[in-house]
């Protein structure tokens, strides 16, 4: 089968209540008129059948996504698009299709990379565009060594500490089954983490809480180290011409860096 182009489109509700237990786990108000930049990773996620799910608790590959035998699974990147708030209790239209597979080398052993286009559409009208690249790999991770150079200097600063409680409560909010961010056995058993891993969508969502609001027209992340329970996220950033500069850090290397365009 030629996964290259493959395209499903599902309709669903934008639920009030899934707005409010993603807020919860942000230690914020629940929004009541339009859906904050990015939870629409929550409020649209799809639930999958037991049956389904892989070894990993994933859907299964082969499934919505190519059967890439790679076992380690994991989400690299975001570019993001806004066109307009997308709002709670409305109908909703998600259309993803497979953009691209592509094989490369990696510095400790071949990558798979697959990328997703996924269109968010109420009312007729297209609020969110969202390009995500998911990377596959056989290897084990790396020790997380600190950076060689500083992060740059920041205009603002918020911490985080995070802990298993938090990991499987953004794990229920976002329909997550995948077991690195639950599972203490299997994270460092089978999949060779140093622990229970943080969620990237997580980390970049603390980056987006962090900044001072501003509408925003654009939002990218690309996930550079892996952080783990028990760690304290350092979201920072400093405004550019357009927009700001934004990253992740905890034990002296930089987790994660994207972009913001108002």
């Amino acid at each position: 089968m030629d996964w290259v182009g493959r395209r499903r489109t599902r309709k669903t509700v934008l639920a009030a209540q899934d707005l409010a237990r993603l807020a919860a786990v942000l230690d914020r108000p629940a929004p009541t008129a339009e859906v904050p930049p990015a939870w629409h990773w929550a409020c649209l996620a799809e639930p999958v059948r037991r049956a389904d799910l892989g070894p990993d608790g994933h859907p299964r590959r082969g499934l919505h996504l190519p059967p890439i035998e790679a076992p380690r699974r994991m989400f690299a990147a975001s570019d993001m698009t806004f066109a307009g708030p997308l709002r709670p209790d409305q109908e909703t239209e998600v259309t993803d299709t497979i953009a691209a597979i592509e094989e490369k080398a990696g510095a400790s052993g071949p990558l798979t990379f697959v990328t997703v286009d996924r269109v968010f559409s109420q009312a007729g009208a297209t609020r969110v565009r969202e390009r995500q690249t998911i990377v596959y790999t056989a290897t084990s991770p790396a020790p997380r060594t600190p950076d060689a150079e500083p992060a740059p200097p920041a205009e603002w600063s918020r911490e985080t500490p995070t802990d298993p409680v938090l990991l499987f409560a953004f794990s229920a909010a976002t329909a997550n089954g995948h077991r690195i961010h639950y599972d203490q056995a299997y994270a460092t058993k089978v999949e060779g983490y140093a622990g229970l891993v943080v969620h990237g969508p997580l980390i970049a969502l603390l980056l987006l809480e962090a900044m001072p609001k501003r509408p925003l027209m654009r939002f990218s992340f690309r996930a550079l180290k892996p952080a783990f329970a028990g760690e304290t996220i350092t979201a920072e950033g400093r405004l550019v011409d357009g927009g700001a500069e934004l990253w992740a850090r905890s034990g002296g290397a930089v987790l994660m860096r994207a972009k913001a365009a108002f």
